[in-house]
């Protein structure tokens, strides 16, 4: 990982001026990794020669990409380090986000949030984290009966029925 985040870290320097087309090509690395395991089996396997392993990825990523990521592919291919890709990008996007002042946020409900209690949450993080640029998604699990778990950065507050619940047996147990 070490590696991951040096050439993730020389890739937005390089990329300064063109950040948000590089982060949008990350964004899609990383996606395509998630969606496709095996591809990242593959570019592992070390009996696989870099060149068909290089191919490959310029077959799926193409003239779909910027010429700096494109830069960036060709350069693992050559020294036979595709398999640090996805790292490379879940670190770029790391250090966009900061860069970017965004934050991520996750709700998780027992119901799909409407788009009211959405902006009403989204405004109750801002100012909570002093960042205007909230990314919120919604993740729906009935198990946790009511209420809200919420995950922002390292933080998480669960103010579901299913943890009042778990604490008020953890209380009676001890």
């Amino acid at each position: 990982m070490k590696a991951a985040k040096r050439y993730a870290k020389a890739l937005f320097e390089i990329a300064s001026t063109d950040l948000d087309a590089v982060q949008k090509d990350m964004h899609r690395l990383k996606d395509t990794f998630d969606a496709n395991p095996e591809l990242l089996k593959f570019l592992k396997n070390p009996t696989v020669p870099a060149s068909k392993k290089l191919a490959a990825v310029q077959q799926i990523f193409g003239n779909k990409v910027s010429d700096k990521t494109e830069k960036l592919i060709n350069l693992l291919g050559q020294k036979d380090r595709l398999s640090l890709l996805k790292d490379i990008a879940v670190a770029f996007n790391e250090l966009y986000k900061n860069k970017k002042g965004i934050k991520e946020a996750e709700v998780i409900t027992a119901i799909p949030l409407d788009d009211t209690l959405k902006k009403s949450i989204l405004n109750k993080i801002k100012a909570l984290t002093g960042s205007s640029q909230i990314k919120l998604t919604n993740k729906v699990d009935s198990k946790i009966l009511g209420g809200f778990i919420l995950n922002i950065d390292d933080l998480r507050y669960d103010a579901s029925i299913s943890g009042k619940l778990a604490k008020i047996k953890s209380k009676l147990e001890a």
